[in-house]
């Protein structure tokens, strides 16, 4: 199921059976089971026709029971259970126990299991729930779709941005609906009375991502600015961010330095390099990422890339602390 089509069911109120929502945009999957639910149990009564189960300790057990009650006032009852992880293993009991109770699901129950993470590969095993009511993968975005999110948000608060403004606010922030909102309001916030966001306003409030943080970080100690890259290094571990997520965010930066690279001399395509990257990213990143790669030899990215297997290997091995790895790879990056 599409999500252009359980939005066709949510606004005709045609929502009955079991449903799998996963996906990396969970700020949006927790929108559709909010108006889900305003859709099919009567208001007032969701303290008797709402239950919600939450982590790995649910067992199939409380949800069989759930389902087993009958709603109370309302034609319809919604029971939500999120991020149990039971439906990757198809072995376990708990999982064949489900998966008899949503082939015989009662017409008064709407059942959504809802994860972050699942695996595609295991989708065979949960066709059941397509049978019932749907599976539905709620990715990010694509940049078009957010952009014109992000404008019309400013629009309802009556401010005006301009569409190199918007790039940027996506380039800081990156996909997240849950992050783009929470930035987007500090903007509005900070800017009063004033209509027009300027990027001396996106600068002055909205805050970086992890990602994009560890990446200007590379970028200022590639390019010789060391001190500056040094500060941004104190900051990821002031506000106690992950080294060894640091640590893979800078392997990762320079193998997509080195994968474009290569894929360019090979003769592909910005659009066609795009589909390399684990995730799908933007045109204008994935440009950017190209433009950066000419600057660097292909002997000097795979140098990169084995310094930081050697240091992850170290830390993985107790030789070295997660900290200090992170310090002598950035110091070990400048271009030889």
């Amino acid at each position: 199921m599409t999500l252009t089509e359980l939005n066709s069911c949510i606004k005709s109120k045609h929502i009955q059976g079991a449903y799998l929502f996963y996906g990396d945009e969970q700020y949006l999957l927790e929108e559709k089971i909010k108006a889900i639910q305003s859709k099919i149990i009567t208001s007032g009564t969701e303290v008797f026709n709402v239950v919600k189960f939450n982590g790995k300790k649910t067992t199939a057990a409380e949800i069989i029971a759930a389902i087993d009650q009958f709603p109370q006032m309302s034609e319809m009852k919604l029971i939500v259970v999120k991020n149990t992880g039971m439906l990757n293993n198809a072995t376990l009991n708990d999982f064949k126990l489900i998966k008899s109770a949503v082939t015989t699901l009662p017409s008064d129950t709407c059942l959504i299991f809802a994860e972050n993470t699942f695996d595609k590969k295991k989708l065979k095993n949960v066709k059941f729930f397509e049978d019932s009511g749907g599976i539905v993968v709620f990715d990010y975005m694509p940049i078009n779709k957010l952009s014109v999110w992000i404008e019309t948000l400013f629009k309802k608060q009556d401010k005006e941005i301009l569409d190199k403004e918007v790039r940027y606010i996506l380039e800081l922030c990156g996909q997240s609906l849950a992050k783009l909102g929470v930035e987007c309001e500090k903007l509005i916030n900070y800017t009063g009375d004033r209509r027009r966001i300027t990027r001396e306003d996106i600068d002055a409030v909205v805050d970086r991502t992890v990602e994009y943080r560890t990446y200007d970080m590379l970028d200022n100690m590639i390019s010789g600015n060391s001190r500056k890259a040094q500060e941004q290094l104190k900051y990821l571990f002031d506000t106690r961010e992950d080294p060894f997520y640091i640590l893979g965010l800078m392997m990762s930066r320079l193998s997509e330095l080195l994968m474009c690279k290569l894929l360019k001399e090979d003769g592909l395509s910005g659009e066609q390099i795009g589909e390399y990257f684990d995730f799908k990213r933007p045109a204008f990143a994935v440009n950017k990422t190209i433009n950066e790669s000419r600057k660097f030899s292909e002997a000097y990215l795979k140098k990169m890339i084995d310094k930081g297997l050697y240091y992850d290997t170290e830390c993985k091995q107790g030789l070295l602390s997660p900290h200090t790895a992170v310090e002598m790879y950035l110091a070990d990056i400048t271009i030889s």
